[in-house]
């Protein structure tokens, strides 16, 4: 007998790696096993009420069985869950046969998949060594070929689409003669068989509820994002009544489980006398705005973080079928952006020919890819539930019904995450849904708490401008006006000088300050070798000679003095590169030590705390005559018995990330700050009243407000530095309009403006995020005498972490003539911030480490500047700020 005494649901949920509404569900389960002794043939009335007494929307099993929903959003894992559910049952109940039922062949192909492919990135038991033999997988391939074994040894798990036994004269229910009976009997017959069924508002119809009655299941679990079931005679979608754990899709939003939807639209358009077709055209041109523009955000963040790159695709979604015949003839037309995706478009739906609709499934199948060229996908209705895509990022759709639940299901295609968490960059974890002529109905759906789309999610498409992705160059000084560069190059090669030439020997010089770079970045030694020094002279002079409107400038015979004069360049543009980088101590974390949670001092919102005494009167309600009702005074309740502060002390107690001993001051002005509130308001009965009818509501609003003044501080962190990179990251970038760092006027946020001229940078042009601080201080340090270089860093330069493992990217790095120094420019409402704060601890002890090992090794000492950005004036001296702002201790 093997011991599972270790598998807890808390085990399992750690091993698995279980999200919250996943560890949530699984403790459901275990909390229903620990009051209920569950077997066939149990009285099923005593169990609902048993089941309804612990969750109170569980009304009725709607089955022969007990059968309970657990209805996860989309995105959030269910087919994870359901591998925390096969091991939990038969871990800690022995359970070891499990039925899985699938709506469409899609998700049974994907089902078996994750639930036995061992080599599988999403294979659901890795890591269970429960397992010690994979589950035996039986599919409704292959399941007439073999038998249900004897002995019991074994986990079983079959695996079936609903179409292959809910028909009459199913293979399944013939008498198999490897079981001397069906094979549909022979499921039956198991004491043990659990039935999990996926998307399971599939399996509330007549003919399907029967299938699944008649296998008489031990116990039914069923997953679903939509728990809704549709009654045709009513004409109406009617809601499960046997769900004992709902988790929506808004939650899961907010929680972080998925990207954020956006709702694009177009300001002071009255969509009321456009002509269908009108509105169709530009939702389509609005909506491949927004996907060329996130398709050069997602390249750069791909370069800047060293990440696969993720291809975006845009979801067209029409009425029928004619009408999405008009809109892919339209897009391959040359009046749809000059005819860029008429090679790039498929489309989908139940009336296309076979060969035709196998040809454009692969293609869909393998849209993720990044060399698919797919980049629109137009369909009617026919994308079903297990088309599981992570690079949907713009969905347009046409006439389509405005219901909050088809918006819900449209959107949820674009929700996964394609990095399988937030990367923290608001584009790449977005997902746009252009929503024109519907846009009024999302305004007032994002009202409601439970809505997909928050009240500032809206981007307005005029707003959006197109940027172009660029990468900044080195600000080399090579000590030379640009017109001796020329100069030099006639003097070495006797050629005569033109506007041609000119522009040629100008490109040449370009492409040598590119690839010395590059090379530097990539070679094994960081270095440019006398190999790679004649590599890079011809590539350089490969750019004239193969460019058809300059090739003829050069002559044949002076192809050899060219590529003697390029090899110069190369070798002194490497000197002045080596000399600009700022080196960049590299840290490793040895020992991570013990993590210590720290809340930050602050000052309570009381926007949210809005409660009302109770009102003190009763109701008595005539049961025969239901219209006759009365209300009478109740008289006051006395609450002065009970001490207000310590309910909610007690409520905040429970919460894992409150240590009472280290945050009590803390937790009782909050708590004092709630109570003067109400007590101001209704005076002390009112106040007591409140406390006491709404404890647990108070003290949830309060903790909100709480973790967002928190941190994880990492007390005892062992850092040690291995080494510095001898050059510095060049990030990719996108800009709308580029101007000079000084005395250049931009019209739009400072985020789309790459500023130029930089000489004393490291780099000549740089993105920055504020126009108050960090331009004023970019300013000072590329006019000041005392700063030698200066840095923008790219998101990877320093590998500093804080908070489990945020990466922290500073804002600049200045060296002077003895220190180099990391800074942080901050806005004065975020200088208490426990993000912020979370950062400046984890910069300071970075200098710290480096500057003990810079001492150690020959190189310059660091120091933290903290600077807030309105003490930075035109005026200011980076000798003054470094003065006043220099932080030496981790306070």
């Amino acid at each position: 007998m093997n011991d599972f005494s270790l598998y807890t649901t808390e085990y399992i949920s750690g091993v698995m790696s279980l999200r919250k509404p996943q560890k949530k569900s699984l403790e459901i389960l275990d909390s229903i096993f620990s009051t209920l002794e569950i077997k066939k043939g149990m009285d099923l009335k005593t169990a609902l009420e048993q089941v309804n007494t612990m969750y109170p929307t569980c009304t009725d099993f709607e089955r022969d069985f007990i059968s309970m929903t657990f209805a996860l959003a989309t995105g959030v894992g269910k087919t994870r869950l359901m591998g925390a559910f096969i091991a939990y049952l038969y871990t800690n109940h022995n359970i070891r046969n499990f039925f899985v039922v699938a709506p469409n062949t899609t998700i049974y192909e994907k089902l078996q998949r994750d639930l036995s492919d061992t080599n599988s990135p999403k294979y659901v038991f890795r890591g269970l060594s429960c397992f010690v033999n994979a589950p035996q997988i039986i599919t409704g391939d292959d399941y007439s070929d073999r038998t249900i074994p004897l002995f019991h040894s074994d986990v079983k798990i079959f695996i079936f689409n609903i179409d292959k036994f809910n028909k009459e004269n199913s293979s399944m229910k013939s008498v198999n003669e490897n079981y001397g009976m069906s094979f549909y009997k022979a499921l039956a017959e198991l004491p043990d068989l659990v039935m999990i069924m996926d998307e399971s508002h599939h399996y509330h119809g007549e003919k399907g509820e029967q299938a699944l009655n008649e296998l008489k299941p031990l116990l039914g679990l069923e997953l679903t994002a939509t728990p809704l079931t549709n009654k045709k005679s009513k004409g109406k979608q009617v809601p499960f009544r046997n769900v004992v754990f709902e988790y929506p899709l808004s939650q899961a939003i907010a929680d972080g489980y998925t990207r954020t939807p956006f709702a694009v639209t177009r300001s002071d358009v009255d969509f009321y006398n456009f002509g269908e077709e009108q509105i169709d055209k530009l939702m389509l041109q609005d909506g491949i705005l927004c996907h060329e523009n996130i398709r050069r955000k997602l390249q750069v963040y791909a370069k800047n973080n060293n990440k696969p790159l993720i291809k975006p695709f845009a979801l067209v979604v029409c009425k029928d079928t004619a009408h999405a015949k008009w809109v892919e003839e339209y897009i391959k037309s040359d009046n749809f952006c000059n005819g860029a995706y008429k090679n790039k478009v498929i489309i989908v739906h139940s009336k296309q020919g076979r060969a035709e609709s196998e040809a454009n499934t692969k293609m869909l199948l393998e849209v993720e890819k990044a060399d698919n060229q797919v980049e629109i996908v137009i369909h009617v209705n026919k994308l079903k539930e297990g088309w599981d895509v992570n690079n949907l990022y713009t969905i347009i759709p046409l006439r389509t019904a405005a219901s909050k639940i088809l918006r819900e299901q449209m959107v949820g295609r674009g929700l996964r995450l394609p990095y399988g968490e937030r990367t923290g960059d608001d584009d790449v974890d977005a997902v746009m849904l252009t929503a024109h002529d519907k846009f009024r109905d999302i305004l007032e759906e994002a009202q409601k708490g439970d809505s997909i789309f928050k009240a500032g999610n809206v981007i307005q498409v005029e707003k959006i401008e197109p940027e172009e992705i660029v990468e900044p160059q080195l600000a080399l000084d090579l000590q030379e006006e640009p017109d001796e560069v020329l100069v030099s190059a006639y003097e070495a090669t006797k050629i005569e000088r033109t506007e041609q030439t000119d522009t040629a020997i100008q490109a040449i010089q370009r492409t040598v300050v590119n690839e010395v770079y590059q090379t530097i970045q990539t070679a094994p030694t960081h270095t440019v070798t006398p190999t790679a020094v004649k590599k890079i002279a011809e590539k350089a002079v490969g750019t004239v000679t193969e460019n058809p409107d300059l090739a003829q400038i050069f002559h044949e015979n002076s192809i050899p003095a060219i590529l003697r004069w390029t090899e110069e360049r190369v070798e002194k543009t490497h000197r002045a590169a080596e000399k600009k980088f700022i080196p960049i101590p590299q840290i490793r974390i040895t020992d991570s030590g013990t993590e210590e949670y720290v809340f930050m001092d602050f000052e309570l919102d009381m926007t949210p705390f809005n409660h009302e005494p109770l009102v003190n009167e009763m109701l008595i309600q005539n049961l025969e005559n239901q219209s006759d009702r009365q209300r009478i005074d109740a008289g006051a309740i006395d609450f002065g018995g009970y001490k207000p502060e310590k309910l909610i002390l007690d409520e905040l107690r429970k919460k894992p990330e409150i240590d009472y001993n280290k945050c009590k001051t803390l937790l009782f002005k909050l708590i004092m700050q709630v109570i003067d509130h109400y007590e101001y308001d209704f005076g002390t009965n009112g106040m007591q009243n409140i406390v006491m009818m709404n404890k647990t509501d108070i003290s949830e609003k309060i903790y909100t407000q709480m973790m967002q003044h928190f941190y994880c501080d990492n007390g005892l962190i062992q850092e040690e530095v291995i080494g510095t990179r001898t050059y510095n990251l060049r990030p990719s970038c996108t800009c709308r309009e580029s101007v000079p760092l000084y005395g250049g006027e931009f019209t739009g946020n400072i985020r789309s403006v790459l500023f130029t001229g930089i000489k004393r940078g490291v780099f000549s042009e740089v993105k920055l995020d504020s126009d108050e601080g960090e331009l004023s201080f970019a300013r000072i340090v590329e006019r000041d005498d005392d700063v030698l270089n200066w840095l923008r860093p790219s998101p990877k330069e320093f590998n500093i972490t804080y908070n489990h493992g945020r990466n922290y990217e500073p804002d600049f790095v200045v060296e002077t003539e003895d220190t180099i120094y990391l800074v942080e420019v901050k806005a004065e409402k975020d200088l208490n911030d426990a993000d912020v704060i979370a950062k400046k601890k984890r910069g300071i002890r970075y200098c710290e480490t480096v500057t003990r090992w810079s001492s150690a090794n020959g190189y310059k000492p660091w120091k933290y500047l903290f600077i807030p950005s309105k003490r930075i004036l035109p005026n200011s001296t980076f000798r003054m700020l470094a003065r006043m702002f220099t932080v030496n201790e981790i306070c």
